[in-house]
């Protein structure tokens, strides 16, 4: 999952050019005014992430917002001649809002241990919600902010300048009373909508009962982790640790069936009228600022500029990925026929435990030896030491850090003797906690002591060998989600918050993580933290194998992330009287996935990405085919390589969104990026299954 990045206005236009600026600049820095006040400084220096009660967290949020409140009321009443410090006051608004209202109060939404505490969370977010409206609306503001003189700026300050004023007229600021005060309720009622959608799907969970005969063929470590109830039965549920076991090693097909059954139908029907009410307000909020639908209005800002382009470049991918994926599927109905052979179809509750299968026999590959090798203690300090050599930084223990669980940890970077970022890592499941995997940013920058701060909310095994055995597509994920931390530690800006990678396109904000996950399949890499219990380094034979078997799945795994990302489109891109959940979902289904499917359930319900990502699930496909072509430069340097690394770092993440993406990838390979890379990939990938 991305970065979890809360911002209230929509996010920089796709395609400006960083304005070269005319005349005499005028100096960054506004002499004066101060553009965070004392109390901005001091609120965003205290960071209230484990309160002692629901009142504390409700006092600090009005708290924030009653300051912001007093920012706004100033530069709605200024008068004489506007100029750069009206821009940094504006920036220094929008950040005390963000620390608060979208940097605090979705860790105490989605993690803290308390019930009630979460329940502040999620009103602190609706509040913000609503002052980011106000804000959006303010004409006054936009005012003032468009009879700046472009020509007397600095260069960064005049993209920023343009960039907001274009967020402006986006949320219709130039439109009348009437038409601004229903943007306001719609505005208003899909904060409402989004708390209750994502507040079940952090709060419910689904689960099954089984006799322990049933958990034969399970590792060691999980069969302990799951003793008996006193009913004599195990409980699985459908979080994450709990379930990708079972799918890829339980020989019990009606367990996996049920279980898959049960996860594909969580938060259903508790998140149908919430996601069609969203559908509703956003398809109303699109028609209301002149856009034809959702999608429309969504994509208008990001790197493909419509759901058209959107759509095109989707269809590129399955038809690179149709030939990977058809002879995949060959292999894996072959292997079930070697189970059953009155077998005609693969089922979708069976195709992880018989590609399980096919790497075995195929590649000789036992995926519990390798997890093994990947306690989840060992996996982190990999992590931290894989970042640390690959960009000149080190990670020490933040002391005295406000974590809300015992089992949070905290952290900090240093660059030399410089702190240049702090965060958490709440890494295991606990009850009423977030479910998947996300980076939140806290602390967006610049803070008075220019340090950002965030948070990784995962669901991984937690302890050693004994208790904390990782998957290595968990090992891979726990890499995708720091490459996402510390885009956020490496983009602190020091002139401007809003030019930090949050305000990135989001059709590019998961390249950089998604490079890095590359990474997790170096030998190199590995042997530096992959041992076993008895410490002996994951032998490089095995490795070999891994990488042999890698690409199997690729296919039909591609096809299945644009089954997400066109009804992700096919939902937003019509009137939702036209949108029948399961017809859509279904149709698409039966379009990409070659598996038989389970009747009578509803993923959508628990597609949280319908929310957070809207129309745009397609941004996993094309960052994909970013981070193909940036990772070229890698494998033509090597992946240890210094320069190579502080280019990217220096040219990729640290200009956070102080250009536009296409121009960061530019100035990293010295040309335009192509898809080109990713779909000969997917090519290539047929072309080994073909060559078995």
């Amino acid at each position: 999952m991305p970065l979890k990045s809360y911002r209230l206005a929509a996010v920089s236009l796709a395609g400006l050019a960083l304005l070269a600026g005319c005349g005499k600049p005028e100096p960054a820095a506004n002499t004066a005014r101060s553009a965070l006040s004392d109390e901005g400084a001091a609120m965003l220096n205290t960071l209230v992430l484990a309160p002692a009660s629901a009142d504390e967290f409700t006092t600090r949020c009005d708290t924030a917002l009653a300051l912001v409140e007093k920012m706004l009321t100033d530069l709605e009443t200024r008068d004489g001649t506007a100029g750069v410090g009206d821009l940094k006051d504006y920036d220094a608004m929008l950040n005390v809002a963000y620390g608060v209202g979208y940097g605090e109060a979705p860790i105490i939404a989605e993690a803290n241990p308390d019930a009630a505490i979460r329940e502040t969370g999620d009103t602190c977010q609706q509040k913000t919600s609503d002052m980011a409206t106000r804000i959006s609306l303010s004409r006054p503001v936009y005012d003032r902010l468009s009879s700046i003189d472009e020509t007397k700026l600095d260069a960064r300050s005049a993209y920023l300048l343009k960039r907001t004023l274009g967020e402006y007229r986006r949320a219709g600021i130039d439109k009348d009373d009437t038409v601004r005060d229903k943007v306001r309720s719609l505005n208003a009622e899909l904060s409402e909508l989004s708390t209750e959608f994502n507040k079940n799907l952090r709060e419910i969970q689904g689960s099954v009962k089984v006799s322990p005969e049933d958990l034969a063929g399970l590792p060691d470590d999980y069969i302990s982790a799951h003793p008996p109830g006193e009913d004599g039965l195990v409980t699985i549920t459908t979080d994450y640790p709990d379930i990708f076991p079972i799918f890829t090693y339980s020989p019990n097909n009606a367990l996996r069936k049920a279980l898959l059954a049960e996860a594909n139908s969580r938060a259903y029907p508790e998140n149908v009228a919430s996601l069609r009410g969203i559908l509703e307000k956003r398809y109303e909020l699109a028609t209301t600022l002149g856009y034809d639908n959702w999608a429309a209005y969504v994509t208008e800002d990001k790197m493909t500029g419509s759901p058209d382009v959107a759509a095109d470049f989707l269809n590129e991918v399955e038809g690179a990925a149709r030939n990977a994926a058809a002879l995949e599927y060959d292999r894996l109905l072959a292997k079930q026929q070697e189970l059953d052979p009155s077998a005609t179809t693969v089922t979708d509750w069976s195709r992880s435990y018989l590609t399980e299968m096919i790497r075995k026999s195929d590649y000789e590959l036992d995926s519990q030896e390798v997890r093994k090798y990947f306690a989840f203690n060992d996996v982190r300090e990999g992590i931290f030491s894989l970042v640390e050599d690959l960009f000149g930084v080190e990670i020490k223990p933040w002391e005295g850090a406000p974590v809300w669980d015992a089992s949070v940890s905290a952290h900090e970077m240093y660059q030399g003797d410089k702190l240049i970022g702090r965060f958490f890592l709440d890494m295991h499941p606990r009850d009423g906690k977030f479910k998947h995997a996300a980076a939140f940013p806290i602390r967006f920058g610049p803070t008075p002591d220019g340090v950002p701060v965030a948070a990784l909310i995962c669901n991984f095994p937690a302890g050693e060998h004994t208790t904390g055995l990782m998957e290595h597509a968990q090992v891979e994920t726990f890499l995708h989600e720091f490459g996402h931390l510390i885009h956020d530690m490496f983009s602190a800006q020091p002139d401007y918050a809003s030019l930090t990678m949050g305000n990135l396109e989001w059709d590019f904000i998961e390249a950089p993580s998604q490079m890095l996950q590359n990474w997790v399949w170096d030998y190199d890499t590995l042997a530096k933290f992959a041992k076993d219990a008895d410490g002996n380094v994951i032998p490089p034979e095995l490795v070999e194998k891994m990488v042999a078997a890698r690409d199997f799945g690729v296919g039909t795994n591609t096809l299945r992330q644009l089954l997400y990302a066109n009804v992700s489109l096919d939902y937003y891109n019509r009137p939702p009287s036209e949108v029948d959940f399961d017809e859509i979902w279904n149709e698409t289904q039966s379009r990409l996935s070659p598996f038989e499917t389970l009747p009578d359930v509803h993923p959508y319900a628990s597609f949280g990405h319908l929310d957070g990502y809207s129309a745009i699930y397609y941004t996993y496909q094309w960052s994909l085919a970013i981070a193909t072509d940036m990772f070229t430069e890698f494998k033509a340097n090597g992946l240890r390589d210094e320069a190579t690394a502080a280019r990217y770092r220096d040219q990729v993440l640290a200009p956070g969104s102080s250009k536009p993406a296409a121009e960061l990838v530019h100035d990293f390979l010295g040309r335009d990026w192509t898809p080109d890379a990713y779909e000969a990939y997917l090519v290539n990938a047929a072309e080994g299954d073909d060559a078995e």
